[in-house]
């Protein structure tokens, strides 16, 4: 977990930065219903949320009871970052890019309070180790911090190693994220291949789901670049222009199983 947190640590180190030569805090970040200024304190309340689910100090009921009772994780997750950024009032740009980097320091220094295979119940209803909400944090600030960067024209490279490292979490999650109607009725193998990086293996059975190590013969791969596998599974980047770019391949014995793998999961 230690590469994680050190790569968490220096992604809000690269969103502080970044933020702080924000002129206007009111730009509006594309694809998002949030200005600069909210993007950045979502990021800080996250962290701070985060931490206190970790120490106990955040009773997560007063989260979970926010949704609707068959709400997804997804759902689940956007009405409590909506409460959160309404909770916590700081838009002064400055203010949140320090917030950042200590909010990101706090989280790493709790983690070791909690045994690293302890289920914590976090605000998307889902229970979530510390080494997964590690990899999740890393993930939106890697996420969110392009977002800030296409809303300012700046530049925001995302390595292999990092877009791994939110990877290991994100498959950890995935069989709660799978639309149970999408999925109905369907009984498939995926052996999903990251370049450079492991393989998994996610057997669909008529709604549920169960991800592993690969194993066995799949009847369909998909071959993926980290980087545009988690851009398109977070909505950055369209999947079209990714196969066609030779960065996502799909093969094996019924290769067709692969148009259908994004739809067979909610969003985040």
């Amino acid at each position: 977990m230690a590469g994680t947190q050190d790569a968490l640590r220096a992604a809000a180190g690269r969103v502080s930065a970044l933020v702080t030569t924000v002129t206007n805090p009111a730009t509006a970040v594309p694809n998002l219903t949030w200005t600069v200024a909210e993007t950045a304190a979502h990021l800080v309340i996250s962290l701070r949320h985060y931490t206190g689910l970790v120490t106990g100090e955040v009773d997560i009921r007063d989260y979970l009871g926010l949704a609707p009772e068959h709400a997804t994780p997804g759902e689940r997750g956007g009405i409590a970052n909506a409460q959160l950024l309404q909770e916590f009032t700081e838009r002064d740009l400055g203010r949140l890019a320090d917030m950042l980097v200590s909010a990101a320091d706090g989280f790493i220094a709790v983690g070791g309070r909690r045994p690293p295979d302890e289920p914590i119940v976090t605000s998307n209803g889902l229970p979530m180790t510390v080494p997964i909400m590690t990899s999740a944090m890393l993930g939106e600030q890697l996420i969110h911090g392009l977002d800030i960067a296409r809303a300012v024209g700046a530049a925001w490279p995302i390595s292999r190693a990092d877009a791994l490292r939110v990877i290991a979490g994100v498959m950890a999650m995935v069989p709660d994220y799978v639309d149970r109607q999408q999925a109905a009725g369907l009984h498939a193998a995926y052996e999903l291949r990251f370049r450079g990086g492991p393989r998994y293996r996610m057997t669909i059975d008529d709604g549920t789901a169960v991800v592993g190590p690969a194993t066995g013969q799949a009847g369909c791969w998909i071959s993926a670049e980290p980087v545009a596998y988690l851009l398109v599974g977070y909505g950055r980047c369209g999947q079209w222009s990714s196969i066609l770019r030779g960065k996502i391949v799909a093969g094996g014995r019924k290769p067709w199983l692969g148009l259908k793998f994004g739809r067979l999961l909610t969003s985040a």
